[in-house]
């Protein structure tokens, strides 16, 4: 039999604020261990959401999150920090980098979260993830932020 890794089972999200709404409407999900899952659907869907509830990140108005077999969305903030840390992995629509350290550093920095790695495993690593994604040329190199056009 398969094992279900994450499920949401009634899941529910609704804001509050000038205009109120759901927008996770009694979502019920099975994600088995070893599965591709995409979830896809038309802009302002959800699917953002819905990933920000199943990780945690975001707080669900309804129904329940369970990973390998335990009740997460109960979870206080301390666990499900531990939990993302340890657990999930993400790649984010924007780019979270910080802004004053190298992109190595930035990648090196996330090699240290959660772990007792020695700083050789950690930059190897790193080196290892730079050169698979081809961006190891631009190791050295700082985020490019955008520019803020201020108007007195």
């Amino acid at each position: 039999m398969r094992e279900v890794l994450l499920a949401g089972k009634d899941i529910c999200r609704e804001f509050q604020g000038n205009t109120r709404g759901m927008v996770l409407n009694h979502i019920t999900l099975d994600i088995y261990a070893g599965d591709f899952t995409v979830i896809m659907g038309s802009s302002s869907a959800g699917k953002s959401t819905l990933l920000y509830a199943l990780s945690g990140m975001d707080e669900i108005t309804g129904g329940e999150i369970w990973y390998k077999g335990r009740e997460i969305s109960r979870f206080k903030e301390k666990q499900m920090s531990d939990l993302r840390t340890h657990e999930f992995g993400f790649v984010f629509q924007q780019t979270h980098l910080v802004s004053n350290l190298t992109l190595y550093e930035n990648v090196v920095v996330a090699g240290y979260l959660g772990t007792d790695r020695k700083a050789k495993e950690v930059e190897q690593r790193a080196d290892e993830l730079l050169c698979q994604m081809g961006v190891e040329k631009a190791k050295d190199r700082l985020p490019l932020l955008r520019s803020i056009k201020h108007t007195d």
